[in-house]
């Protein structure tokens, strides 16, 4: 290999082919490529190389290249906005708030007049009204005691019917026992 002023010879090959290096480093890189076909070899590729480098035409280089963390693909305002759950759920909440307090607003303009009118035109006695309240109040409660009387039967049969099946299962091995004895009494009694 090349041994020119640089360490590396494919430096040197490089500088070579670029016309970089001086008149005695440049004799010495030829009378050694006249030596190595590997380093000559290398030298066409690098000349190859070059060539069509310098056949693609000039360009200007960007003045600004955009990068990852510039702004402009950070997300719109909107974006955030809509991506977020506790600034959505916020404004929506808000949003309710106004709707509430607009109707409201529109209700008490002259709507809760009419209702005291109503009220006012049907003008039932309070004592009517206390009687119907307490007839249902009563109703309401004969109803709950039927149904928990009903519940309590249901239970009651439920427990009746487990202890039945309870009592004849003892019974089945009170019998199977009995059985074991008697055949263990006979069979220890014919040895």
């Amino acid at each position: 290999m090349i041994q020119a002023p640089s360490d590396h010879p494919g430096e040197a090959l490089r500088d070579y082919a670029f016309e970089e290096l001086s008149a005695g480093e440049r004799a010495a890189v030829e009378q050694h490529l006249a030596l190595c076909g590997e380093c000559a070899t290398e030298l066409e590729r690098l000349r190859v190389t070059t060539a069509a480098l310098r056949t693609l035409p000039d360009r200007e280089i960007p003045q600004r290249i955009a990068f990852v963390s510039d702004r402009v693909f950070e997300p719109n305002w909107f974006q955030r906005f809509w991506h977020s759950g506790a600034q959505l759920g916020f404004a929506s909440a808000c949003l309710l708030a106004a709707a509430l307090i607009v109707s409201a607003w529109h209700f008490a303009g002259g709507k809760t007049t009419e209702v005291r009118t109503i009220v006012q035109a049907a003008s039932v006695p309070t004592e009517q009204i206390n009687a119907a309240v307490a007839k249902a109040v009563a109703q309401v409660r004969e109803e709950d005691l039927r149904l928990i009387r009903a519940a309590d039967q249901k239970r009651d049969a439920q427990y009746r019917n487990q202890m039945i099946a309870i009592n004849e299962y003892f019974t089945v091995q009170q019998k199977r026992l009995n059985y074991a004895r008697v055949s263990m009494n006979e069979t220890g009694a014919g040895q």
